[in-house]
C-alpha cells in the first residue's frame, strides 16, 4: 500500500507482450518495405517507447503520491488514449498476421521461384553437352572431308597422321573450358544453398523471405558466373560456318522465371489487406497483458481521486495534494504533547507521608 512504484508479476507479462510486438512488429515493417531492415529497426524502436511510455506511464501516475489533480488527468489521458495509440501502433502487426495468414501460398511461390535458379543449372548443363557434342561433329566433318578439303582441314589445326588426337585434345579443352572446377563448386554450393532454404521458408523467418532483393543479386550473380563460363570459346568452335556457338543467356530462360517468381512474392508481402481474426484477437490478449502493471498499481489512500470521478463522499480539495509537515506545524504538535504531558502530570494522585511511613514500616518488619 501507498507503493510509489509496485513491481509485480504484471511487469514480467507486459514485457513479454512487447517483446512480442517488437518481433511482430520488425517482421510487418520488413515485409511491407520490400526487405528494408533499416526501416523495421527504426519502427520497432519508436513503437516500443511509445506503448511504454503510454501503458507504464499509467501506472506511474496511479501510484503517484502528491499532485493528485493534476496527475489524475495524465493518467486518464494514458488510459483512455491508449486504445488509439494501440491501434496505430499495431498496423505492422496487423501486416504480418495478413501476410502469415497466407504461409502456405506465399512458402509454394518461394520454393517455386528458387527451384526455378536450380533449373538455370541443369540449363547450363544441356548448354555445355551440346557445345561440346557440336563441336565434336564438327571436327569429324573436317577430318571427313579432308582430302576434298585440305585447306579447310590444315586451317583447323589437323596434322595428318595426328588427326584423331588432336581432335581429342580440342574437344576436352573445350570440356574443361565450360565445365572447369570452379563451375563444379559454384554449382554445388548454389543447389546446397537452395535445398536448404527450401526446407527452411516460413513467413516467420524474415531474414529469408523479406531479403528478396539480396536472393535475386545473389541468383543474378551466379549467372553472370555461368555467362562468363560459356563465353569461352575455342578458336576453331565456329570455324568456316561448320557450326555456331549460341549464347548462354539465349537457350536459358530460367533467370527470367526466377525474376517474375521473386517480384510476384514481393507483390505478395506488400499488399495490404483487412487482418484475418487470429491477429484482431492476439492485438486484444496483448492490449490487456500490457495494462497489468496499471491494474495491479495501487492507488494511493490519500488521494480521492477515481480513474473515472472520485471516491464516494470525498469533496475535490481534501484531494488535491498530499502534504509533507512544516516546521511550524511539527512544533504546534511538539506543544500540544509537552501540554498534555504536564496535565497528566498533575492530575497524577498525592499520597501523605503517613502512608509513606506505614509503607516503610510494613517492609522493615
Amino acid at each position: 500500500m501507498n507503493e510509489q512504484l509496485k513491481f509485480s508479476w504484471g511487469h514480467i507479462i507486459a514485457f513479454l507482450a512487447l517483446i512480442i510486438i517488437s518481433y511482430i512488429t520488425f517482421v510487418g515493417v520488413t515485409y511491407k518495405t520490400d526487405g528494408d531492415f533499416t526501416k523495421a529497426a527504426i519502427a520497432m524502436v519508436a513503437i516500443d517507447f511509445v506503448l511504454f511510455v503510454f501503458f507504464l506511464g499509467a501506472q506511474m501516475m496511479k501510484a503517484t503520491k502528491r499532485k493528485f489533480a493534476k496527475r489524475i488527468w495524465i493518467e486518464r489521458i494514458f488510459v483512455f488514449g491508449s486504445p488509439v495509440v494501440f491501434l496505430l501502433c499495431l498496423i505492422p502487426y496487423f501486416h504480418f498476421g495478413t501476410v502469415q495468414s497466407k504461409d502456405e501460398e506465399i512458402v509454394k511461390h518461394f520454393t517455386n521461384a528458387i527451384s526455378a535458379s536450380k533449373q538455370m543449372f541443369a540449363d547450363y548443363d544441356n548448354y555445355s553437352m551440346e557445345r561440346i557434342s557440336n563441336y565434336d561433329h564438327m571436327l569429324s566433318r573436317v577430318i571427313s572431308n579432308k582430302s576434298i578439303h585440305p585447306d579447310k582441314f590444315a586451317s583447323c589445326g589437323f596434322s595428318y597422321g595426328k588427326e584423331e588426337i588432336q581432335k581429342g585434345n580440342m574437344v576436352k579443352a573445350l570440356r574443361l573450358q565450360l565445365t572447369s572446377e570452379n563451375y563444379d563448386s559454384l554449382k554445388t554450393e548454389a543447389t546446397k544453398w537452395i535445398e536448404s532454404s527450401s526446407k527452411g521458408a516460413t513467413t516467420w523467418n524474415v531474414f529469408l523471405l523479406g531479403n528478396t532483393k539480396e536472393i535475386k543479386t545473389a541468383i543474378h550473380d551466379w549467372n553472370a558466373q555461368l555467362r562468363e563460363f560459356s563465353a569461352h570459346k575455342m578458336n576453331n568452335e565456329e570455324f568456316s560456318g561448320y557450326n555456331v556457338v549460341k549464347p548462354f543467356e539465349e537457350v536459358s530462360g530460367s533467370l527470367n522465371s526466377v525474376d517474375r517468381g521473386l517480384d510476384g512474392l514481393t507483390a505478395m508481402f506488400t499488399k495490404s489487406s483487412f487482418p484475418p481474426f487470429g491477429s484482431i484477437f492476439g492485438s486484444i490478449v496483448l492490449y490487456f497483458a500490457l495494462l497489468f502493471p496499471y491494474f495491479l498499481q495501487d492507488r494511493h489512500t490519500k488521494s480521492q481521486f477515481r480513474l473515472v470521478g472520485m471516491e464516494k463522499g470525498a469533496s475535490r480539495t481534501s484531494s488535491m495534494t498530499f502534504d509533507r509537515p512544516t516546521k511550524k506545524s511539527l512544533k504546534q504538535k511538539q506543544d500540544i504533547k509537552i501540554e498534555l504531558y504536564e496535565d497528566e502530570k498533575s492530575s497524577t494522585p498525592q499520597f501523605s507521608s503517613q502512608d509513606e511511613d506505614d509503607d516503610y514500616a510494613s517492609f522493615t518488619m
